[in-house]
């Protein structure tokens, strides 16, 4: 069985687009290039570009990209969203030739926890508005934790409550075929008809965050650990390793430098303990130790450029090798797709 594995959002804490400058910055190098290319190749005009792209496209990703936490997982029969950060609107928007092709879909939303940066794109998701009048039979499935001062599903629809949004959640609930919705809680063990295996464990984030591991029968193991902060870089959190374990691929939180961690004053001053996110000495800590396959990289800081990220997963990879891994990392950027 082969999995699919798809990034719409990888940012954390706040949506991040690219700007002017940055764009700029990027066209000036890239015409740079093409300069240097030029003076030496007898290259057509359209060959040289070709080249500078691959050249360009071998250092990094031309950006990682700005849209909050949001992943979709695929085994052929099920369809699975983990968080719903703004980059669930492209999602959304990606589903419509196949909801109308075979009359509505079948989501299962994991929601590792309700902070804005995982839950703000519900609103914007299309096919949320879809009406079963017309003939299209959607089903949404949502997943996720109990125990804050409301209930997950609480939290969803209260983002969509007057006046802070103009369509009230009991419209969706008029217009949709079928919504559902079940709490999970650590140890929670979900077997999903016809698919995976998952297993929810808490991590250590404010208030209450969970990891999932997807087990597919016959098939990868493939994990989802946003938002963990760790207490000793030397020693993982037990609830990580245990979700880690032997993971084909682990999608793991890095949003920080160990210097901006720590609050050194070269990497702005400001200690970021307590927040709830992890470093590559953390991660790569984890990544030897539950030995993970392929370690992506995720919840990236809204202030990191795609230098810094870039920066980051070279950091976290020569960790893992000074360790005696040898796990392949990825940083992951939107539009990022993997086969496993």
């Amino acid at each position: 069985m082969s999995v699919k594995v798809k990034f719409w959002g990888v940012r954390g804490s706040v949506p991040s687009p690219i700007t002017a400058d940055v764009v700029e910055k990027k066209v000036r190098n890239a015409l740079k290039l093409y300069a240097e290319r030029a003076d030496t190749s007898l290259d057509s005009p359209a060959e040289i570009i070709d080249a500078v792209i691959a050249d360009l496209k071998r250092q990094q990703p031309f950006t990682y990209g700005g849209n909050t936490s949001c992943v979709e997982v695929r085994d052929g029969k099920n369809t699975f969203i983990l968080d719903m950060g703004t980059g669930l609107r492209p999602f959304g928007d990606s589903l419509f030739p196949e909801i109308s092709k075979n009359k509505g879909i079948s989501v299962h939303f994991i929601t590792s926890h309700v902070h804005w940066d995982h839950i703000q794109g519900l609103p914007f998701f299309g096919p949320l508005y879809q009406n079963k009048e017309t003939g299209i039979l959607n089903t949404w499935f949502f997943l996720g934790g109990t125990r804050w001062q409301k209930t997950a599903i609480e939290c969803l629809r209260g983002q969509m409550d007057p006046p802070t949004f103009p369509v009230e959640w009991g419209e969706i609930k008029t217009l949709t075929h079928r919504i559902a919705y079940r709490g999970v809680h650590n140890g929670l063990v979900f077997p999903v008809s016809d698919g995976p295996t998952l297993t929810f464990r808490k991590l250590s984030h404010p208030q209450e965050t969970y990891g999932v591991r997807f087990e597919f029968p016959g098939g990868p193991v493939i994990v989802y650990a946003t938002d963990n902060e760790p207490n000793d870089p030397r020693e993982p959190e037990p609830n990580l390793l245990t979700l880690a374990k032997d993971a084909d691929v682990l999608i793991i939180d890095c949003q920080y430098t160990r210097g901006q961690y720590s609050g050194l004053p070269a990497e702005g001053g400001v200690s970021r303990r307590n927040w709830g996110h992890s470093y590559p000495e953390a991660v790569a800590e984890t990544a030897l130790q539950a030995k993970a396959k392929h370690v992506v990289l995720f919840h990236h800081d809204p202030a990191s450029s795609d230098e810094k990220i870039t920066e980051m997963r070279a950091h976290t990879e020569k960790l893992i090798r000074d360790g005696g891994g040898t796990q392949q990392v990825t940083a992951a950027w939107e539009g990022l797709e993997l086969t496993v």
